[in-house]
């Protein structure tokens, strides 16, 4: 086996992609162990769950029963001392017999000394009163030196606890007991429920060390392999044509190009140096001659050049200036026109959370509209300025692997008021696709720029759908509306720079003209592809293809 030399290519080459398979490795050690880690805890919390929910169900079925265990079949009433805390406590007590874990109830008023809260479950009681919303509490903690998961939920008074824990306070109930002057609704307690963690973190560190096993004979296998194809198929025999051209260039044009193994591009790339060599030699019988002509042309070549070189030198100039105008423009419109858009948003928001008095009806109306025309005049101006960074090179993708449920729910953040405020209904789907290889914000500007599109050209009550679904190679998104549609002879222009639909048949709102022409852009940027179904008055249906891997190739559509 071939063994590159340090800083040659070879070495290099094997460098860089040890590198990045490493990389790839780590990330992917880092990312599981985390998943896992998550996984087994939801798992803690889910058991403890099912034992909180079967000791609160056992508990209300106590309770319901009451008056069966305590009346016998003459209605005389004799307590059996069967209460639901009292069957609780019970059934804990022999529950944590008989396993590791600790179920338990607990107050900050205890009737039994037992059932005393500790600290943990203090503050889970105080967050319960002081969060009423609040159905759980949960976390790590140490107990007799031993890591343990806790979970407690809390336990609200309900009409059948009235008669031991109600009104009066200090009543004594048929238990024996003062009553608490509990009402309907109020914290009551909470159960609490203790796990063992030595079989999370021993679940947690053997995937660890079969993960770091697994990557390292993958890393071995992965660079062996790699090592080996490189040496056989590239650079042994570039070394060999190599060696020839060498020869070649110490003057031996007798020199040949077979006999060595050559593969694909290798081989071609042989052949034209030996076809090179051959013309070599029918050239240099008349070389001076040859040469002597051409230096006159250069010479003659050399004077044009200087001039179209004086002339370029001043049309960079020109470029150059006219560059910095542009620029400068740029900075300007982007100042004073986001700004003061932020404001206007900002100062309209808080007028709609009526800080400063009610509004009346057609207030409200007359701020929603100013919302949505400084989003969609925010639109306006990001669509210009993207699209001047595209025609000077400028305006550069970030991709990485993205949800399109992710997505679907920024267009739906950002494009709800616009649809709700003309009267459109705006459907995003959540779909079960892979993930794509995509900028996350250009693909959500290029889904957004479509659904604004639809709005502009769909009459107030109609639909708009957005969904995906996927295919071999790519994500098929898909932006329907029930809009005016487009005319046959106008869908091969839609995506032009400044083509705009009939003024007759949108909506009061109009664009720039170039939103269509950015989905283009972007989507051909991402490697994948846009086109048009529609059929006027029936709506129209624009499809968009994202390749799973980055790699578009048009025929694996």
């Amino acid at each position: 086996m071939y063994l590159p030399k340090r800083n040659t290519l070879g070495w290099r080459y094997l460098w860089t992609i040890s590198t990045i398979i490493t990389g790839v490795l780590l990330f992917n050690f880092v990312w599981s162990t985390y998943t896992i880690r998550v996984n087994e805890y939801e798992q803690q919390k889910e058991k403890a769950y099912i034992l909180t929910e079967q000791l609160v169900s056992m508990r209300a079925f106590i309770a319901q029963n009451q008056d069966r265990i305590n009346y016998d079949s003459t209605g005389h009433f004799e307590y059996k001392h069967l209460s639901p805390a009292v069957v609780g406590k019970g059934v804990g007590d022999i529950f944590n017999t008989r396993t590791d874990y600790s179920l338990k109830q607990t107050r900050l008023g205890v009737r039994n000394p037992e059932n005393e809260p500790d600290d943990f479950e203090k503050a889970a009681l105080v967050s319960f009163l002081t969060e009423s919303n609040r159905k759980e509490y949960f976390g790590q903690d140490v107990i007799d030196g031993n890591r343990v998961f806790r979970y407690i939920v809390p336990l609200y008074t309900e009409s059948l606890c009235l008669p031991c824990h109600g009104g009066p306070a200090g009543q004594i109930d048929f238990s024996g007991h003062p009553k608490e002057g509990l009402r309907e609704g109020d914290l009551a307690g909470a159960i609490s429920v203790s796990i063992p963690m030595e079989s999370y973190y021993a679940t947690l560190a053997d995937n660890r060390n079969s993960m770091i096993l697994f990557s390292l004979i993958l890393l071995v296998a992965t660079l062996i392999g790699i090592l080996f194809t490189t040496s056989r198929l590239v650079v042994q025999p570039l070394q060999m044509l190599t060696d020839k051209v060498l020869k070649v260039a110490d003057g031996e044009l007798a020199t040949s190009f077979e006999g060595f193994p050559m593969y694909g591009e290798i081989e071609t790339l042989a052949g034209e140096f030996s076809s090179m060599v051959t013309k070599l030699q029918d050239f240099y019988k008349n070389i001076e001659r040859k040469v002597a002509t051409r230096t006159r042309e250069l010479e003659v070549a050399n004077l044009h050049l200087i001039e179209r070189q004086n002339a370029l030198a001043q049309l960079n100039q020109k470029l150059s200036e006219n560059n910095r105008y542009k620029s400068e423009f740029l900075a300007t419109v982007t100042h004073e026109l986001r700004t003061p858009l932020t404001s206007i948003s900002a100062f309209t928001e808080l007028l709609l959370d009526e800080d400063m008095g009610p509004l009346t009806v057609e207030q409200r109306e007359n701020l929603l509209d100013i919302k949505t025309s400084a989003q969609q005049l925010m639109m306006h101006i990001s669509d210009i300025l993207d699209m001047a960074k595209l025609e000077a090179g400028h305006l550069q993708i970030a991709r990485e692997r993205v949800d399109l449920n992710d997505v679907f729910r920024m267009v739906r953040r950002s494009m709800s008021a616009i649809a709700f405020q003309e009267g459109v209904q705006l459907n995003l789907d959540r779909v079960k696709v892979p993930l794509v290889y995509a900028d996350p914000d250009r693909l959500r500007q290029i889904i957004g720029n479509l659904v604004a599109n639809a709005i502009k050209f769909t009459k107030e009550g109609g639909r708009i759908h957005v969904t995906a679904a996927a295919e071999q190679y790519h994500a098929v998104i898909k932006v329907t509306d029930t809009g005016v549609g487009i005319p046959a002879e106008k869908i091969p222009h839609i995506f032009e720079k400044f083509e705009q639909g009939d003024a007759s048949m949108t909506k009061r709102r109009s664009g720039t003209g170039l939103g269509l022409t950015l989905v283009k852009l972007l989507t051909e940027m991402h490697e994948g592809q846009v086109h048009v179904e529609s059929e006027p008055g029936k709506g129209s249906t624009f499809f968009i293809r994202i390749p799973y891997n980055g790699k578009g190739d048009a025929k694996n559509v």
